[in-house]
């Protein structure tokens, strides 16, 4: 009897509770495919126009001052800074600037703010785990010029909203992180009380993530 004793003693302390409670495989796991600082660029064009009236509270709603360009040309400029907060959410600041011109208006503008980015097939379909929305807010401005010295310009700073779609594939690796790199599409709008202009661009967008 006492060797059946000695033989089960190490198997019971073994079955003792430790207070500890099972970790599921994947709990500790942590982010697989974005995490840290996220910094990049997007770097494109496509069309946009404008109208409205000079900053002036005399001029605004006058019809003798209304300008409208028609669709333009031109290029846009995004810098991103944003944290990646899980594998399928990026948040940060964006700043943007946008050029647009035709033969008979020039147009520039600026914006920048909170920039989110949401990657929602990653547990759906992991298949297309690159797939991202994007919404951007904050502040704007723009003016509209024309060739003609005779014609007013159109200007306003207020609102700048933001939405669109963008795909991702990871690339090299540096300093812990990797590389991502894809095509985005999106369509911006600044928009005050005298002046709006919408612009509809096609950028390539290359980031930098901190982490694995």
């Amino acid at each position: 009897m006492l060797p059946l004793v000695v033989w089960a003693a190490p198997a019971a302390v073994a079955a003792v509770p430790t207070g500890e409670r099972p970790v599921a495989p994947d709990a500790e796991a942590g982010p697989r495919r974005r995490a840290g600082l996220v910094v990049g660029v997007a770097l494109g064009g496509g069309l946009g126009g404008g109208s409205g009236y000079p900053n002036n509270s005399l001029e605004i709603g006058d019809p003798n001052y209304y300008s409208a360009s028609g669709w333009m040309f031109g290029t846009n400029e995004t810098v991103l800074l944003m944290g990646a907060l899980v594998d399928y959410l990026n948040f940060g600041f964006w700043f943007s600037h946008a050029a647009f011109r035709n033969g008979g208006w020039r147009s520039n503008g600026n914006g920048g703010g909170l920039r989110v980015e949401a990657f929602p097939l990653i547990q759906l379909w992991p298949r297309l785990d690159g797939l991202g929305l994007l919404a951007q807010f904050g502040i704007g401005s723009a003016n509209l010029t024309s060739t003609r010295p005779d014609v007013p310009e159109a200007e306003g700073t207020q609102s700048f909203i933001g939405a669109g779609a963008f795909y991702e594939w990871a690339f090299g690796r540096l300093l812990g992180g990797h590389f991502a790199v894809g095509p985005s599409l999106e369509y911006d709008t600044i928009f005050s009380q005298p002046f709006e202009r919408h612009g509809l661009v096609a950028t390539a967008r290359v980031v930098f993530y901190g982490g694995p």
